[in-house]
C-alpha cells in the first residue's frame, strides 16, 4: 500500500513537472523576436492636424498600419479590424497601454482632413487619439514607410493598374483584390490609385519592431490581441 502511494506521488510529481515544462515551453514559443528599431520621426500631423512625433508613443505598444484614405480594397477592412481591436483592448483593460498608428501612403493628395473622414466612415471618432492617422510630406513618408518599415507603395493611374492586372492574369499570378465600399472615395472620385503593401507591424514599448504581417486585412481582433499581449510581456 505504501509503495503504491509513493509510486502515485512520484507519478503526480512527474506529471506536474511535465506540465510546468510544457507551460514554460509554450511561453517561450509565444515570445516575439526583436526585429530591430522602428523608425523615429517628427513633423507628422494626425487627423486633427496636431503635430506628432514618434517619442509621444514611448511606453506604449503600437499597432502600425499603412492606409490610403480613398482605398476601396484592403484599407476599409483593416480599419474595421482596428475598430474591433480597440473594443477588445477596452474589454481586456489594455486600451491605455496600446496606441494604433496609421501612416497615410497618399501624402501628395490627402492629409488630416481625409484621414479624419476615413476614420469617421468606419466607426471611429477622430477626436479619440488612441488611433492616430498620420500624414507627412512625401519625403518624410518615404523615409518612414518605405525606408524605415520597408513597406512599399506607389501611385498608379487606373489605366496602368489595368495593364498590370492583365500581365498578372497572363502569367497566372493574378489574385483579385476585395472591393469594399468607401463613401469618401465615391465623393472624391480620384483618378488614381495607391498600390501598397497590406502590412501591419507591432512596435514594443521601447521602440523596437516586434512583429510584422503582410496580410493586415485578414487579421482579426482576437489574433492581434494575442500578439499584443506577447509584446507587452516581452517589453
Amino acid at each position: 500500500m505504501r509503495a503504491a502511494r509513493v509510486l502515485g506521488i512520484a507519478l503526480l510529481a512527474g506529471l506536474l513537472g511535465f506540465g510546468l515544462g510544457q507551460l514554460r515551453s509554450q511561453r517561450r514559443q509565444q515570445a516575439l523576436p526583436d526585429l530591430g528599431a522602428a523608425p523615429a520621426y517628427r513633423d507628422f500631423h494626425n487627423q486633427l492636424g496636431q503635430p506628432v512625433t514618434s517619442r509621444q508613443f514611448a511606453g506604449k505598444v503600437q499597432v502600425v498600419t499603412f492606409l490610403f484614405p480613398y482605398c476601396t480594397s484592403a484599407c476599409p477592412l483593416i480599419a474595421l479590424h482596428l475598430v474591433a481591436l480597440e473594443h477588445a483592448l477596452r474589454l481586456a483593460h489594455l486600451a491605455q497601454r496600446v496606441r494604433i498608428v496609421s501612416f497615410n501612403v497618399d501624402p501628395v493628395h490627402t492629409g488630416p482632413a481625409q484621414a479624419a473622414a476615413f476614420q469617421r466612415e468606419y466607426g471611429w471618432n477622430p477626436r479619440d487619439l488612441r488611433w492616430q492617422f498620420l500624414s507627412g510630406t512625401p519625403a518624410q513618408t518615404r523615409r518612414v514607410v518605405r525606408t524605415g518599415f520597408h513597406v512599399d507603395y506607389r501611385q498608379l493611374s487606373f489605366a496602368q493598374e489595368a495593364v498590370d492586372a492583365a500581365g498578372l492574369r497572363a502569367a497566372g499570378q493574378y489574385v483579385p483584390a476585395p472591393r469594399v465600399a468607401n463613401a469618401l472615395a465615391a465623393r472624391a472620385r480620384p483618378d488614381y490609385d495607391i498600390a501598397h503593401d497590406d502590412a501591419l507591424a507591432l512596435v514594443g514599448r521601447h521602440g523596437r519592431l516586434r512583429w510584422f504581417s503582410g496580410q493586415a486585412d485578414d487579421l482579426g481582433a482576437a489574433r492581434l490581441l494575442r500578439h499584443i499581449r506577447a509584446v507587452l510581456r516581452g517589453g
